[in-house]
């Protein structure tokens, strides 16, 4: 794939390890979701910095740059068409959701590279609004492009969205102990961990962007469930954004666990936080306008 300006900043790509059978059957069952087609959004394909994309439109309000979670090891754009088309839809938006390279075949730096390579190219191209959003692994891909953008002078993101997110890749937090949460508990965190980092080490701010400068950040969402071990996470990251004179928006919402909107898209709780997160979008999108 090329490399943008900013991702030549990075890290260099390495060589990886081929996918066992267990994750490669894993990947199967995150299936496809289809859009609602009582939603006025169409969907189709792009690709930007060379990297596939899939593509919802339904208005010209602004773009949303959306990663998806997974680990950095599974997941794909059709696994996020529903919950991306209900973004677009109430926002107006067109959604811009990447297909990343995985892990352990591709480790860290190349699905950064990718998603940095997305933003660049984004943003080089449409003048209007810019939100970055994202949940779990993406949710923490999301907060190092924007930091990644900010150190190489590119325009910054009109906002944030994270959802569970995972941002302190040395899973040290006490939470990875005492959370109930069965979706993302500490071991499958460390087996999803070893097959991104292959040697890198957690320390680095762009593996872990709670330990990132966030100076000039964007105002910030962020989205949690009080089950996650992934508390400390959202917490670190508007305490630290607060220290950086950063707007932030923490959410936390009782007796949920990993990535509950997605999980269980139509219980009250789920339709609750994405009309808080579309609520989000809209406000910043509105604002860059």
């Amino acid at each position: 794939m090329a490399t943008s300006t900013s991702a030549a900043r990075l890290p260099a790509e390495r060589a990886g390890v081929p996918a066992d059978p267990d994750l490669i059957e894993r990947r199967a069952k995150f299936a496809a979701a289809p859009v609602d087609p009582s939603l006025k959004v169409s969907v189709g394909d792009a690709s930007y910095g060379s990297v596939p994309c899939r593509v919802l439109r339904a208005g010209d309000a602004g773009t949303v740059l959306y990663l998806h979670g997974g680990g950095f090891r599974m997941g794909s754009p059709e696994a996020y068409l529903r919950y991306c088309s209900v973004i677009a839809d109430a926002t107006g938006t067109t959604v811009v959701i990447p297909r990343y390279r995985l892990a352990p075949e591709n480790p860290f730096p190349a699905g950064l590279h990718d998603a940095v390579d997305v933003y660049e190219d984004l943003v080089s191209s449409m003048d209007g609004p810019m939100v970055i959003a994202g949940d779990s692994a993406g949710a923490g891909l999301s907060a190092t492009v924007t930091a990644t953008a900010i150190r190489a002078g590119l325009r910054t993101p009109d906002g944030l969205a994270l959802l569970s997110p995972w941002l302190d890749l040395r899973c040290i937090s006490p939470f990875y102990r005492s959370s109930p949460d069965v979706y993302f508990p500490y071991t499958a965190a460390v087996a999803a961990r070893e097959a991104y980092l292959q040697g890198a080490s957690a320390d680095d701010p762009l593996v872990s962007p709670l330990l990132a400068d966030l100076a000039g950040f964007p105002p910030t969402l962020l989205q949690v469930g009080a089950h996650e071990a992934l508390v400390d996470d959202a917490v670190g990251l508007a305490h630290a954004l607060a220290e950086n004179d950063v707007s932030a928006r923490l959410e936390v919402v009782a007796g949920r666990s990993h990535t509950w909107p997605l999980l269980f898209p139509d219980e009250s709780d789920s339709v609750t936080t994405v009309a808080c997160l579309t609520d989000f979008i809209i406000s910043r999108t509105a604002d860059r306008r």
